[in-house]
This record gives structure tokens, C-alpha cells and sequence, in this order.
């Protein structure tokens, strides 16, 4: 089990204990993900080795459907099957795609599925539903925003009224079904608003861009040429629509793009732990819709078979070879099965000055633990903001009021 994976699922448990989320467990993320284990709770009937199951499992379908997704989408843009089948693969350039999922919950699998699913219901006509899944989306990931813009974006740009009102009036209706949770059941829609917008507002990360670019490089290996190919078809139709130049796919394909633009700045200017792999995901899924339109441009069927193998030989040695065993660069870096000893303090916390030793949270996670705080386990994000509201662990989560009052007085 990874670290996050514990959060998502402890908390999700957690919930179904009488737990309040932004109350009990401080969380900046919207409410969608514990929703999603907290019901996978109730289904594991309480067993957290069956909710844990029940996780990879969700995390293992949403692999197979974005796969399917971008497949689709490419097949729709280029009517090319090969092509779209390159872009599918082009998925597992990422080694951590594939094998990220065996180690639990992780939200930004949900982030990329609904996005994804959210333009295919709207370009078959169920702009109510398309709505409804940028929205989910969004519940995942605030950065997930973006899907939302392209839906409203596309029933303006087809001037299509109804589709627009149907688009708006499903995403309302989801978020008020996310939202009914934190405000009737834990009555924390104050500390919501602090922890999941004002929280990641007033926070960042200060890694140099040439640190992310090089990180960016490790993690994709020998599968770098084919990202710089992605890039390339991601540009090139972005010229074309910018410019109205004559291409293979039509106006509306946009939201392309823009979508692998608005994953970038995030990767390049935002949010990119260089040390993992996950939040390089999200933009993963517009890269292999890039390399599928490269593929599409190849005039010839024995080039695009060529590219097809090439690909697949450099998925074999990056995925089975490289990612998974580390006959050259170290294997992708998950965490092995850790002795429920070695779990029972965090080094991240003994290492700084003034934090109490407290246990892993996947410890907390097995053995059931009901924290006696809100800051029961501690990240970089988490550790700026308790500096900058002068708050210790040991505090209780804030409301908005007093974070507000807090940051005012400097």
C-alpha cells in the first residue's frame, strides 16, 4: 500500500465511524474521493484488507476505461484504428501508470476517467451526464476545472443552447449531491472552504522548472522520444486551430490542447512532486492522444505499423524491463511490504525539529486508528500552512473565519 493510498482509504473508512471530514481529518482536497472509499467502506463491510481490494480494483477498471477513452477519442478525431490503438498504448509510456493501481486509491486516476468520459457523453449527446462527470471530475481534483470550461466551451462554440443548459444543469446537480455530505452530515463547509481553497491559494511548491523537466525525463525513461512526439501532435493541432490551417480533424477538437496545456503549466509551474510519478498522470492521457494524431499523419500503413512496434518494443522494456524490474534505471519506486513495526513512527516527522514522532499512516490505516487530531498525518502542503496560520499538529482544523482573521494579522 502506498502512503496516499492510506490517506484516501483510512479517511474514507474513517467516515463511516462517525468521522468528520475538514473536522477530523484535514484534507486539501475536495470531498469526492472519501465519498468514493467511504462507500467502498461500507461495502468491505468494514474489513479494511476487502476495502483495500475493493480500491485497487476501482483503480484497475479506471485504467482499462481511460485507456478505452483515449482510444475512442483519437478513433473519433481520425476514424484511424491503428492510430487510435498506438494512442492507447501510448498510455503505458509511463512505467507508474500500469503498476501504480496494484498499491491502492489514488484520486488522479479518477481526475483523468471522468474528464475523459465527460466529452464522450457530451459528443454523444448526453450533455446532462457530460456535465455531471466534469463535475465529479472537479470533486477529485480541483485542477480537474478544466473539463467543465471545455464542455461549456463546446455548446458555445456549436451554439447549441439546450446542450449548454443541460451541460450547467447536470454539474449542479452532482455538486450539490457532493456537497449535501459536508454541510448536513459532518457541518464542516467553513473548514472545506479553507482546506480546498484557501489552502492550496496560499501554498506551492518551489521546485525549479529545470528540477521538474529532468524528473519528468527519469520517470518516462526510454520513452521520452515518444512524449516530445506527443508534444509535437498536441502542437501542431493547436496550429491548427488557432490559424484555421486545413487538417484531419475537425474545429471542435480544441479542447485537446488546451487540456494538455493546462496539465503542463500545472506540471511545469504547480504541482509536480519530482520524487513520484502520479501527478505527471493527468497530462499522460493528452500526450498519448498527441502521439495517436502523429500516427494518424503517417500517410503510409507500413510507417504507422512501424511506429506501432517500435512503441510496443520500447513499452516491453520500459514497462516489464525497466519500470517493473530495474535492469537499468531503478525500478519504479513503490513501497514494498513493510513490517507493521517499521510503520509504527514516521521519519518525516521525527526529522523536524518540534514534531512529535506519530505513526504511518498506513499503520493508522490497519490498525484501525481514530486520530485524537485533525493533523494525524503530515505533508509539505500541510506543514506551510499550520506555519503560516501559526498553528501546531496538535491544533484543531480551523474554520474560515478564523483563517481569515489568522492570515490578517500577518
Amino acid at each position: 500500500m502506498a502512503p496516499d493510498a492510506a490517506i484516501f482509504e483510512h479517511i474514507g473508512w474513517y467516515l463511516t465511524q462517525g468521522g468528520r471530514l475538514y473536522v477530523d481529518a484535514w484534507e486539501p482536497k475536495l470531498p469526492l474521493s472519501y465519498e468514493t472509499t467511504g462507500v467502498l467502506a461500507v461495502l468491505s463491510g468494514g474489513d479494511m484488507y476487502r476495502l483495500h481490494l475493493l480500491s485497487v480494483l476501482l483503480m484497475i477498471a479506471a485504467v482499462c476505461a481511460i485507456v478505452g477513452l483515449v482510444v475512442i477519442h483519437v478513433h473519433d478525431l481520425t476514424g484511424n484504428e491503428v492510430a487510435a490503438a498506438i494512442a492507447g498504448l501510448s498510455l503505458f509510456l509511463l512505467p507508474g501508470f500500469a503498476v501504480r493501481p496494484a498499491y491502492g486509491y489514488k484520486a488522479k486516476y479518477m481526475v483523468v476517467l471522468c474528464g475523459l468520459l465527460a466529452v464522450y457523453l457530451y459528443t454523444r449527446e448526453y450533455p446532462a451526464l457530460g456535465g455531471a462527470a466534469a463535475a465529479a471530475s472537479v470533486g477529485y481534483w480541483q485542477a480537474g476545472a478544466v473539463f467543465p470550461l471545455i464542455l461549456v466551451g463546446l455548446a458555445v462554440q456549436q451554439r447549441n443552447r439546450q446542450g449548454l443548459v443541460r451541460v450547467v444543469a447536470g454539474g449542479l446537480a452532482f455538486t450539490v449531491a457532493m456537497v449535501v455530505p459536508v454541510i448536513v452530515l459532518w457541518g464542516s463547509a467553513s473548514q472545506m472552504v479553507v482546506q480546498a481553497v484557501l489552502v492550496p491559494l496560499t501554498t506551492h511548491e518551489q521546485t525549479p522548472l529545470l528540477t521538474r523537466i529532468v524528473a519528468g525525463i527519469v520517470h518516462f525513461k526510454w520513452a521520452s522520444p515518444f512524449v516530445l512526439a506527443g508534444g509535437y501532435g498536441l502542437a501542431r493541432l493547436a496550429w491548427e486551430q488557432v490559424t484555421g490551417a486545413d487538417g484531419d480533424v475537425g474545429r471542435s477538437a480544441w479542447w485537446i490542447p488546451l487540456g494538455a496545456a493546462w496539465f503542463a503549466f500545472l506540471v511545469f509551474f504547480v504541482d509536480f512532486e519530482t520524487g513520484g510519478y502520479t501527478d505527471l498522470i493527468p497530462g499522460l492521457a493528452f500526450v498519448a492522444i498527441g502521439v495517436g494524431l502523429v500516427a494518424a499523419r503517417l500517410g503510409d500503413l507500413r510507417l504507422r505499423w512501424s511506429l506501432g512496434g517500435v512503441l510496443a518494443a520500447v513499452l516491453v522494456v520500459n514497462v516489464a524491463m525497466l519500470g517493473s524490474v530495474g535492469l537499468v534505471f531503478t525500478p519504479v519506486e513503490t513501497p514494498g511490504p513493510v513490517p507493521m513495526s517499521d510503520l509504527e513512527t514516521d521519519d518525516y516527522t521525527q526529522d523536524r525539529a518540534g514534531l512529535e514522532p506519530r505513526p504511518d499512516v498506513r499503520y493508522v490505516y490497519w490498525n484501525k486508528i481514530r486520530p485524537s487530531t485533525c493533523h494525524y498525518r503530515l505533508s509539505m502542503m500541510e506543514l506551510q500552512w499550520l506555519d503560516q496560520i501559526g498553528s501546531t499538529p496538535g491544533d484543531r482544523c480551523v474554520d474560515l473565519a478564523t483563517a481569515r482573521s489568522t492570515l490578517a494579522r500577518g
